[in-house]
């Protein structure tokens, strides 16, 4: 297939392996359906079929090449994507993968939940022998070789292609396509099918720049200014090495300047430029110009060098034609171009019309062979032009030039550029940035009217706050009016100037920064190949190309395909720059009714996936062009860090697998066998690219001119554009449905619309055409762009599967196209089964054909759901408040009516609040008596305790007469056994002869300690420590020859035969107790029977 013209860049691009992506082939597509791709990307490795011989390589290409050639898209799923999930819920309540096949595929997922979005699908090829289609969808498999056609093609399933192309089959949309005018390739007879690849060496680019030469430019200072543009175009732009030559015509046409290569020194390019235009004018009226008879002589000029003209560019600089050129004239000069494949960028120069509109003209010419044409407007004060023509014709011949430059990349970059009106301020100052991508030379420039309107001060001071010794840096060159000062090796950051300005109060001087990328060794990076070697790669700066979808804005559908889009494009090398602040700059050409020029609209361009924006997160930031009265705009960009927010996406170890397929499995290099890829990464695209691992990028600034629109005639308001993101989310045990999507704008993607409709049903077919049950009074909370959502509470439609559509209205009443379809199931109330038709694991999560698969979003509570959750919160808090009184109340009545039932005989005082210490040191009470009578004692309960006395005292009753039998006497019961159990106690008494008394009782300090203990008491401590040891108390060491014992006494401190008693190990409560222990230690008093 010839094409018109010669592309202005290449279609493939063979290079190292992309940032996500990989080795893996893929296509850049900016546009809708239908609209032609900008580039196929892959390496050399995907070329080297020694490496992966089995992987259909044929058929891969001739995947992307379709996305490329004719506008269509994949039509599988992508794993973790929002919108186009891995697997999708059925009518059948079924889990499938997402695609379109004529039969279908057998396969097994992997390892994981098929509810899940992480999952992969993988076919097995043997048992797929009878699937045929389709390339958009499983390439690899043994027998696919078509793509999907009306019978075929499943529109309800969430693809990125059904999303964008209204559910139409890949076969619907490229047979629109020129090259199936005559109808499908297999239609007729078969032909040679074998594709014919014509490989073009990079050779030197030929240009030629047509100057007019009539009267109209010897008016003012036109000529001056235009002959210093095209000096500084020949001297400082066109890189050593090109061709380029000048023809100037009138009524005829002349070559000042043969096609010759630019020299390398710069002496030899002044002396160049000198001779290449004559000093004055022609004088002949403008009326009589041939613009025809240049471009003749242009292409002669070509022809001429190698014999043909075909790649030849001709910058093409008049004042336009007097009057609309004809169909004839027209014809006239596509015939000359076109068939020779020669581009032709026109220039209009000057632009002497007031409130320029659009006409037939040369333009027509840069639509004709596919360029940008540019225009700049007359500014004249009397007999003088002001300088600001001279700078926006020098700027537009070099937009021109970058557009055929190879290596853009490596080129000087323009970083800033500022004007400083005149007769203001003494001293004009200002700062710019340079990101660490640039450095290796920075060039500050001044351009001005007249020398003397620049003084003696101009100073940059660096971002270490340095000042550079600009007086030795600084070079004049009168011939373009510039001051240039170059630093070699500038570093990063932000730096700061100060120019003393003279200027005139009509006139103003210009600072222009341009900067080279940073070529130091240190910077060079290394990423592996697959066939073991490694890509080298240069440093990349970042860089900014915008350009528009069209030309031209017409509601003539014949003129342009529909609403005008523009591009701004922040790349590094490969890799895409997110998060930065992209805006467009729309400046009408001519003068408003006051005289003054018309103010600049500035509006924010967007890399979300949404509206005019297909793909988020590639670097590709975009939005509609608004609505514009009829006239001539020109258009500019630019791209800064959006205040340090901006990051580099870079490479991902694992997109560097060998994997060089688009998902689904890599073969096992035996014939007729594929078996799973253990390292599935991304592949394109999806609806965002799912980058793992970006860099800061710095502090950037750059400027791009896209070049002139024209609005053809008043256009009538546009509707709000089509929402593209639409996805479902679930809440079953709230019974809620809530719809979230990116807000559209009041006219196409800007301003805010003022309601919107909404339709759902379970016909898919009949929801996506707007029928089903329709809700109107659905109102806007947010302005274009914003993420919005819309809640449906409660949902009385239950178990089965919902398909919902939503567009927006216009204040005027003008509704935007259905949105793509999204679908949903909510399940019944009593039933707990899963309710995603997109493959999340948690309730709710769902999608549609822009699906939603990543896990549900966390709601944003409303007002009343706050209130709810307070109260409901506070309640529970009071209710255990009343149960811990009630608690505390029942508890101590229990135990008061406890106490009760103990006679006062039997209860035990309360202890003195002496400490343990004064308790042993206090004399004995002689007084002290026993008045119990003798009775049959009673055993103690588990809540009574005696003090040592009173235990003292019921010895002394209980025991036999000193000197009679110490054995047992009928009807006495034997004294509790104090001896050491076979499993101790932590809690040991140490004796004073040696033998141990456990103590089994939970006890408190003090609760067994006498206020009054008797002589023959013998006091005893407790040993807490490791050793038996006795350590000494807190206060007062206790002395056993303080304590008199009688000689019974003394023969009766060994420990009593181990026989139980009823007193033995009885529980002493907490709740008696009267004293606390010692951090250290505890201490109680007993007593030695």
């Amino acid at each position: 297939m010839t094409a018109p013209h010669p592309p202005q860049e290449a279609a493939i691009s063979v290079g190292a392996p992309h940032p996500v992506y990989g080795h893996a082939p893929w296509t850049l597509q900016v546009g809708g359906c239908g609209a032609p791709g900008k580039r196929i990307y892959f390496t050399p490795d995907f070329l080297d079929h020694r490496n992966h011989s089995a992987v259909f390589s044929d058929r891969l290409f001739a995947q992307e090449w379709a996305k490329y050639r004719w506008g269509v898209f994949e039509e599988y799923g992508h794993a973790d994507d929002p919108l186009y999930p891995s697997y999708h819920r059925t009518d059948t309540r079924t889990h499938v993968p997402t695609g379109c096949s004529n039969v279908p595929v057998v396969g097994i997922p992997s390892s994981c939940d098929p509810y899940h979005q992480a999952c992969h699908f993988h076919p097995q090829p043997l048992r797929n022998i009878k699937v045929t289609s389709s390339l958009l969808f499983l390439h690899h498999l043994p027998n696919v070789n078509q793509f999907c056609d009306e019978t075929t093609h499943d529109s309800t399933a969430p693809t990125k292609h059904n999303a964008l192309c209204g559910g139409r089959s890949a076969w619907q949309v490229m047979s629109q396509h020129n090259d199936f005018k005559h109808g499908p390739v297999g239609a007729g007879p078969v032909r040679n099918t074998q594709p014919l690849f014509n490989y073009i060496r990079p050779a030197a680019h030929r240009y030629v720049i047509v100057v007019e030469d009539t009267a109209v430019m010897n008016a003012q200072k036109r000529w001056d200014l235009l002959r210093k543009a095209v000096r500084r175009m020949l001297v400082y732009d066109i890189p050593p090495g090109e061709k380029v030559g000048v023809v100037i015509f009138d009524s005829t046409a002349s070559t000042t300047l043969p096609l010759i290569q630019v020299p390398d020194a710069l002496e030899d390019r002044q002396r160049l430029a000198t001779v290449s235009l004559p000093r004055t004018p022609s004088q002949v009226i403008e009326r009589s110009k041939c613009i025809l008879c240049g471009l003749e002589k242009a292409v002669e000029m070509l022809e001429k060098d190698g014999g043909s003209a075909a790649g030849g560019v001709i910058f093409l600089i008049s004042s336009g034609s007097p009057f609309p050129l004809s169909s004839y004239d027209l014809e006239l000069l596509r015939d000359l171009v076109v068939p020779r494949h020669v581009q032709v960028v026109p220039v209009l120069y000057p632009m002497t019309v007031r409130s320029p509109t659009p006409t037939s003209g040369v333009e027509q010419l840069a639509k004709i062979t596919g360029t940008q044409w540019y225009a700049v407007a007359d500014e004249g004060i009397g007999y003088d032009s002001k300088v600001s023509m001279m700078v926006a014709l020098m700027r537009a011949l070099y937009s021109a030039l970058r557009m055929f430059l190879p290596n853009a990349d490596t080129l000087p970059l323009l970083v800033h550029q500022q004007e400083f009106p005149g007769g203001i301020g003494s001293v004009s100052q200002g700062q710019f940035v340079l990101d660490g991508t640039l450095g290796g030379e920075m060039r500050f420039s001044i351009t001005y009217y007249d020398l003397g309107h620049v003084g003696n001060m101009i100073v940059l001071i660096d971002p270490l706050g340095q000042n550079v010794d600009t007086l030795n840096l600084q070079e004049e060159d009168g011939d373009v009016n510039m001051i240039f000062v170059t630093v070699k090796n500038a570093m990063p950051g932000r730096w700061r100037y100060k120019v003393e300005n003279r200027a005139d109060s009509h006139q103003s001087l210009y600072i222009h920064v341009v900067a080279t990328p940073a070529s130091n060794s240190s910077s060079l990076t290394s990423t592996p190949s697959i066939s073991g070697g490694q890509y080298t790669n240069s440093p990349t700066a970042i860089t900014l190309e915008a350009w528009t979808s069209e030309t031209i804005v017409s509601s003539n559908t014949s003129i342009t395909s529909g609403p005008v889009v523009i591009y701004g494009k922040v790349w590094s090398g490969r890799g895409p720059v997110v998060g930065a602040q992209v805006e467009a700059m729309v400046q009408r050409l001519g003068m408003n009714s006051t005289g003054s020029a018309f103010q600049p609209l500035v509006f924010t361009l967007h890399d979300n996936g949404a509206c005019a924006d297909i793909t988020a997160n590639d670097g590709v930031y975009s939005r509609y062009l608004p609505v514009l009265a009829t006239g001539r705009y020109t258009v500019r960009v630019k791209a800064t860090d959006h205040s340090g927010r901006a990051a580099l996406v870079v490479q991902d170890p694992a997109a560097l697998s060998p994997r060089l397929l688009s998902g689904h499995f890599v073969s096992s290099g035996r014939r007729g066998r594929a078996v799973p890829s253990d390292q599935e990464g991304p592949y394109c695209c999806g609806s965002r690219m799912p980058y793992t691992r970006t860099q800061d990028a710095g502090m950037i600034a750059r400027e791009d001119i896209v070049g002139v629109v024209d609005v053809l005639e008043e256009m009538s308001p546009y509707p709000p554009s089509r929402v593209t993101d639409l996805r479902v989310i679930v809440n079953p045990a709230a019974m809620q449905v809530t719809l979230h999507w990116t807000a559209p704008g009041n006219q196409l993607d800007h301003g805010k619309a003022s309601h919107y409709e909404l339709v759902f049903g379970r016909n898919p077919l009949e929801v996506a055409s707007g029928k089903g049950t329709r809700k109107t009074d659905v109102a806007v909370t947010e302005a274009a762009s914003k993420h919005t959502e819309y809640s449906m509470k409660p949902w009385h439609h239950h178990g089965a599967i919902y398909y919902i559509v939503i567009r927006a209205v216009s204040h005027v009443g003008l509704p935007a196209p259905w949105s793509p379809m999204a679908s949903f199931f909510v399940p019944s109330p009593a039933t707990t089964t899963e309710i995603n038709t997109r493959g999340s694991t948690q309730a709710g999560a769902t999608g549609g054909s822009v699906g939603n698969l990543e896990a549900p979003r966390r709601e944003l509570l409303s007002t009343r759901d706050l209130l709810a959750i307070v109260g409901a919160a506070c309640g529970f808090l009071l209710i255990v408040l009343v149960l811990s009184v009630y608690y505390v109340v029942i508890v101590t009545r229990r135990r008061r009516r406890q106490q009760e039932k103990i006679p006062k005989s039997d209860s035990m005082s309360p202890p003195e609040p002496e400490s343990e210490t004064d308790s042993i040191n206090k004399p004995t009470d002689k007084d002290l008596v026993m008045t119990e009578t003798l009775k049959e004692p009673r055993p103690l309960s588990p809540v009574q305790s005696w003090p040592a006395s009173k235990l003292l005292n019921e010895h002394e009753r209980r025991r036999p007469i000193d000197g009679q039998s110490s054995g047992p006497v009928e009807g006495m019961h034997l004294p509790p056994d104090l001896g050491v159990p076979a499993n101790p106690h932590p809690f040991l008494y140490h004796t004073m002869n040696g033998r141990y008394i456990e103590d089994n009782i939970p006890f408190d300090g003090g609760s067994l300690i006498s206020t009054q203990p008797s002589d023959s008491m013998l006091v005893y401590r407790l040993d807490t420590g490791a050793t038996e040891t006795a350590r000494p108390a807190a206060s007062g060491v206790w002395n056993p020859h303080h304590v008199m014992h009688s000689p019974s006494q003394q023969q009766q401190q060994m420990v009593p035969p181990q026989d139980h008693h009823e007193l033995h190990q009885q529980q002493i409560p907490q709740e008696h107790s009267a004293t606390t222990l010692p951090h250290d230690r505890r201490r109680r008093n007993v007593t030695q029977v």
